[in-house]
């Protein structure tokens, strides 16, 4: 009898002893998996598939970065925002883009206190400093300086320009004090993955505004020069962004060469196109599963403007995974704010956007490709 007893206590430690055991092994199992995401997908990737041990990855969170047209404060905005605040043109559009991760303009103006202006110019744009608080404010994070506006008062009114920025926080890209600077991507990190901003103009007034010593406006006149730019700057990021200021005013399509050109722009790396310069809307197209936007149009412009030319809008650009997806929501500039419209005139303003486009079908406020392999 006390030989059987002893024996089952054997069996029993026997018993728990491998327990434990497969408990361990399971548990080490379970903590070697790592987890890799791709186009919203979650997948298992196995110790076996990885000798390497890999890092452990989690999935990435979308990343959502909004761009906005042209912008300027003279005129009767001017007036405006001395009477209302600097805050007072973009209260109706602050709360949206509030919500993005990152957000963009086009500031078509100096921002100076200098009276001496380029004569080169018919029209010559200033802010006054205080202005870029309203930017700021806004939501606003960077702004290209690659347009025909921003040496409208000269090199001291540009390097004004750059320290009013600098003091207010916000960066800039698609211009410089040489040329070096002005052909280098402005840089940012969000939500882990790198994300690079290049800006051209097709459109200067003058030849030394872009192949001077200093200060210069990155020149899309030159492709190869902006070919072989995308091309370097695309290395060591996840994504790169291209704002170029082209086309003709007052045209609601791009011209022939531009989505020739974008094609080309893409192929050397570039992750999406947005444009402005024509001062009203234009359509959407992708290449490549890549987004084009060819004019955002005015953001902020005096109240002259009005129909076409006051149709304005933010585009986002939905980066999840691997995938980019482009969202527009249109406002109206109306008594030098930019206005909320209502849901008729929203569906008005993207009906007549989708009919613009390229092979491109909206759902609601997203525009998605209708191609089959874009």
């Amino acid at each position: 009898m006390k030989r059987l007893w002893i024996l089952g206590i054997g069996f029993v430690f026997i018993f728990v002893t491998l327990f434990i055991w497969c408990i361990l092994v399971l548990k080490q199992e379970v903590s070697m998996k790592t987890y890799a995401f791709h186009s919203t997908q979650e997948l298992d990737i196995s110790p076996m598939s990885s000798p390497d041990a890999p890092l452990r990855l989690v999935p990435q969170d979308s990343i959502y970065i909004t761009f906005a047209g042209d912008t300027m404060f003279d005129g009767s905005v001017r007036t405006a925002i001395q009477q209302h605040g600097y805050d007072y043109p973009f209260r109706y559009v602050r709360k949206e883009v509030g919500k993005v991760d990152y957000a963009i303009l086009n500031l078509e103006t100096a921002v100076t206190t200098e009276k001496e202006k380029d004569t080169v110019q018919l029209y010559n744009f200033k802010a006054a400093p205080q202005a870029l608080a309203g930017i700021k404010n806004a939501g606003f994070d960077m702004v290209t300086l690659a347009n025909n506006h921003a040496m409208d008062y000269k090199d001291d009114g540009f390097i004004d320009t750059l320290n009013y920025l600098k003091h207010y926080e916000l960066n800039y890209f698609g211009a410089g004090m040489n040329k070096e600077k002005a052909y280098q991507a402005q840089k940012v990190k969000i939500k882990g993955r790198t994300i690079k901003f290049l800006g051209f103009s097709r459109f200067l007034p003058a030849v030394r505004w872009y192949e001077g010593e200093g200060p210069v406006i990155a020149s899309a006149y030159q492709q190869d020069r902006v070919l072989n730019t995308i091309q370097r700057e695309s290395k060591n990021t996840d994504y790169l962004f291209v704002y170029i200021h082209w086309g003709v005013e007052g045209n609601v399509r791009p011209e022939a060469w531009q989505r020739e050109f974008a094609r080309k722009m893409i192929d050397k790396g570039a992750d999406g196109i947005i444009g402005s310069h024509p001062h009203v809307l234009q359509g959407f197209e992708y290449y490549q599963n890549k987004p084009i936007a060819y004019s955002l149009g005015n953001f902020l412009f005096p109240d002259y403007i009005q129909g076409k030319t006051a149709e304005t809008g933010l585009l986002t650009l939905k980066i999840e995974g691997d995938v980019l997806t482009m969202k527009f929501s249109p406002y109206y500039i109306r008594s030098n704010q930019i206005h909320s419209i209502s849901s008729k005139e929203e569906i008005r303003i993207l009906q007549k956007l989708e009919k613009l486009s390229y092979q491109v079908t909206r759902e609601g406020h997203y525009l998605f490709s209708s191609q089959p392999d874009s």
